[in-house]
């Protein structure tokens, strides 16, 4: 499964993919608002993590290139509470305090939901 993750703290985002990795997952997390256009608009994903470190507005911008890119793929919130956002509306909710492995249950959910998992726009 190939992930998208983005996220603005950049040792967090690392950590993260390294756990992600060593579970078998293939994780791109780019390190810069350039990156992760340039990301999103050259590759492939069956899902895109988003963290609570980016703004609001950037958020929305992210994700609107994603649904041009790649309708399909179900989004993964990391945040540090639950709340409801009518623009990002995730499949998954991961609070912070569950750590990684709350995104490593998240990620399995979504996997075992194949391709009819998706996000209500």
């Amino acid at each position: 499964m190939r992930v998208l993750m983005l996220g603005q703290h950049l040792e967090l985002g690392w950590y993260r993919g390294e756990f992600l990795r060593a579970q078998g997952y293939e994780v791109v997390f780019p390190e810069s608002r350039k990156e992760a256009v340039a990301a999103i608009q050259g590759g492939k994903f069956d899902v895109v993590i988003l963290s609570y470190s980016l703004s609001h507005t950037t958020s929305q911008e992210l994700l609107e290139l994603v649904d041009q890119k790649c309708p399909e793929c179900p989004v993964i919130a990391i945040t540090e509470k639950r709340w409801e956002d009518r623009h990002v509306n995730p499949v998954e909710t991961v609070l912070v305090s569950e750590g990684p492995q709350g995104l490593l249950d998240a990620l399995k959910r979504v996997d075992g939901q194949g391709s009819g998992l998706r996000r209500v726009k």
